[in-house]
């Protein structure tokens, strides 16, 4: 079976949480070359590394950079995956990491290979919660929580972006976190709005394109109730 995003550049934000090393895995193990960015991506490498290994894959033996190899097959070329410092709280640092700015923060200025480069496919999944009710936590959680949850989403734009039940039901103690993650469903028509242009593709579906949907709701259990808009942008114009 084709590797879906054989040859395709993937980057995570957020890489070094339960969800997003999960998802950087997945986009490994469909051949993607994959960027993992967090706070802790470069300590937590080695678990990181076990996970794009993934079960058809070798492990591979990385020289101590921020660089790793990994091929699924002899006659298939290796693919890289990179592993950046970014704490996404530090509005410079994202830049400098995104937009390749010679005028490197201190925090991006930690590895050698601490610019992102052109990608396919970005998926903002960084976020933190918190357990305190609103009038006991100190202002400056709320504005970490804000900060890292909506305020990075927005700097580095979108493709996939990773938001919460919270946004839209609330939950007790998390005020904060609640608003920052409805946050990212409004700025959804904004952007809308910005590449109004650009988003139909002006095509009907592939075939195909449906049939993936199909497997993908079939076979995720978690996805129950779930509503795939397949329109190829139409619903945004």
């Amino acid at each position: 079976m084709a590797l879906r995003f054989a040859g395709k550049h993937a980057a995570v934000v957020g890489a070094t949480g339960v969800i997003g090393s999960h998802i950087a895995a997945a986009f490994a193990r469909h051949g993607a070359s994959v960027t993992l960015l967090g706070r802790s991506a470069l300590t937590q490498r080695a678990r990181l590394e076990a996970q794009l290994a993934a079960p058809a894959l070798a492990p591979a033996l990385a020289p101590a950079d921020s660089t790793t190899t990994t091929s699924s097959s002899s006659s298939s070329p290796p693919r890289a995956h990179h592993f950046i410092k970014l704490d996404v709280s530090d509005a410079a640092s994202i830049k400098a990491v995104f937009a390749g700015r010679a005028e490197q923060s201190a925090a991006a200025a930690t590895t050698a290979a601490a610019v992102v480069g052109p990608v396919d496919v970005l998926v903002n999944c960084a976020g933190i919660s918190q357990t305190t009710v609103l009038k006991r936590t100190p202002d400056e959680e709320l504005a970490r929580i804000i900060d890292t949850n909506l305020l990075a989403t927005m700097l580095v734009c979108c493709i996939v972006n990773v938001s919460s039940l919270m946004a839209t039901h609330g939950g007790f103690g998390a005020s904060a976190y609640a608003a920052s993650k409805a946050g990212l469903i409004d700025l959804k028509p904004e952007l809308q709005q910005a590449f109004l242009k650009d988003t139909p593709l002006g095509r009907v579906a592939d075939p195909d394109e449906v049939a993936d949907a199909a497997v993908f709701l079939a076979s995720n259990q978690f996805a129950n109730n779930c509503i795939l808009n397949l329109d190829g942008g139409l619903s945004a114009a």
